[in-house]
């Protein structure tokens, strides 16, 4: 008698598929927040390192800027040769706008009337792709001819392209005040030998944090940040002389 062998077909059960697409899933989601993580971990980095980098910069612009303001005494003022420029140095900072004069100021303008004398702004504006957002707008002209607060008048960069605050201080002798005008009576063509400065900036928002925002627009999350405070000495000769010293741990002369 002759017996017949059946072979059976060997193949995968439906649960088995199952379960290996299941596995395979679960390792390729495993895998995209991983890479995510890693990518999102990189944006941050490089925008805090980015950002760091671009405060540490305009600080020392504001810095130097300050440290080197310089405002002439009247019996002085024909070595400026107004003749030529119209507006005399000077100091003031009112609804944060700063304009001050620089005696160091190293002009790369061709035909400027002079490479070491000119006026700086710093004031702020709405950001020109988001108005919701701040910018600190510097500002240096070197002929000094017409107000630098009118249109057109110098060279214009943006400092800070996003900016929380901004704000300065001024020791007039006995404390810090808010504002200042060297034409003013009590401070008349002086400068303050000490000055506040204070700047913060927003980091950049992380891909995960527009998307929030995007999903969410009415949720309030308070954006990260970074600031800086430090004291500029005034190097000029022509500030605040009776000015007395600060108190111990807030500041000491230099």
């Amino acid at each position: 008698m002759q017996r017949k062998i059946i072979a059976q077909q060997e193949g995968f059960t439906l649960i088995e598929i199952v379960l290996a697409i299941s596995i395979l899933a679960t390792i390729g989601m495993l895998t995209i927040n991983i890479l995510t993580n890693q990518i999102e971990t990189r944006e941050k980095v490089t925008a805090h390192n980015s950002v760091q980098h671009a405060i540490n910069m305009a600080m020392d612009k504001i810095y130097s800027d300050i440290q080197s303001s310089y405002v002439s005494n009247p019996n002085d003022l024909d070595s400026l040769n107004l003749s030529v420029r119209a507006v005399p140095p000077k100091f003031s900072y009112k609804n944060e706008s700063l304009i001050l004069a620089v005696q160091n100021f190293k002009s790369l303008l061709g035909n400027s009337t002079q490479s070491n004398l000119a006026f700086i702004r710093y004031y702020l504006r709405p950001n020109s792709k988001d108005s919701k957002k701040l910018e600190l707008i510097r500002v240096v002209d070197t002929d000094m001819v017409e107000n630098i607060e009118n249109s057109g008048v110098g060279f214009q960069e943006v400092l800070v392209p996003d900016l929380k605050s901004f704000s300065l201080e001024f020791w007039n002798g006995n404390e810090y005040q808010k504002e200042w005008d060297s034409s003013a009576n009590d401070t008349q063509n002086k400068i303050p030998k000490l000055v506040k400065i204070h700047l913060e900036v927003y980091f950049p928002e992380s891909s995960s944090e527009k998307q929030i925002l995007d999903l969410s627009p009415n949720t309030k999350k308070e954006r990260r940040s970074i600031a800086i405070d430090t004291v500029a000495y005034v190097l000029s000769s022509n500030g605040k002389q009776e000015a007395t010293e600060p108190s111990s741990g807030d500041f000491k002369w230099q």
